[in-house]
């Protein structure tokens, strides 16, 4: 009987253990964590990019106005 129930508790144990939830294998770790670096590299030069934008916006905004100034003038010289 004592050996029927310590082969039960081995067989049970063993069971337990092979069902039971893992960690992450180092390469799944390894993976996340180039994952996150790749997305936060991303990030940062989707910021850059959107600097960029609002400066090139900005710029092209000075130099229609530029142009629409010169026009005027040329107009003004016409007459």
């Amino acid at each position: 009987m004592k050996r029927l129930t310590i082969l039960l508790g081995a067989i049970l144990l063993f069971i337990i253990m092979g069902c039971s939830p893992k960690g992450a294998s180092q390469d799944a770790l390894n993976r996340m964590e180039q994952a996150k670096l790749a997305a936060e590299s991303a990030e940062s030069k989707a910021k850059s990019l959107e600097r960029q934008r609002l400066a090139l916006e900005s710029e092209k905004l000075e130099k229609q106005a530029k142009v629409e100034s010169l026009e005027r003038e040329l107009k003004g010289e016409g007459e």
